[in-house]
C-alpha cells in the first residue's frame, strides 16, 4: 500500500520514470530493463534522501517564525544569546 487512492504507486513512479529515460534517449529499441532498472534506482535514492512525498500531517506551525529568524526579521522573537556563559 504506496499510497491513498488516486495518488501514484512506487510502481508507478518507477514506469513514468522509465519512460522519460528512455524517451530522453531517443526512445531505443530492446532496453526495458535497463530503464527501469536506472529509474527504480533513481526514485529509491529520492525516497532514502527524505525527497519522497512529505508526512500528510507533519507539524508545520513553526516554519514561519523559524524561517523569520533565519532571515534576521525585527518582528520575529530571537532568543538571545549574547550572555557570553559557554
Amino acid at each position: 500500500m504506496d499510497g491513498l487512492p488516486g495518488e501514484p504507486t512506487v510502481e508507478d513512479r518507477i514506469r513514468k520514470r522509465a519512460y522519460e529515460l528512455w524517451e530522453s534517449d531517443g526512445s531505443p529499441e530492446g532496453r526495458a530493463d535497463d530503464y527501469w532498472a536506472r529509474a527504480e534506482a533513481q526514485i529509491q535514492a529520492e525516497g532514502e534522501a527524505g525527497d519522497a512525498e512529505p508526512a500528510a500531517a507533519a507539524d508545520q506551525s513553526g516554519k514561519g517564525r523559524r524561517a523569520a529568524e533565519a532571515i534576521g526579521d525585527e518582528g520575529a522573537e530571537v532568543p538571545d544569546n549574547t550572555s557570553g556563559s559557554r
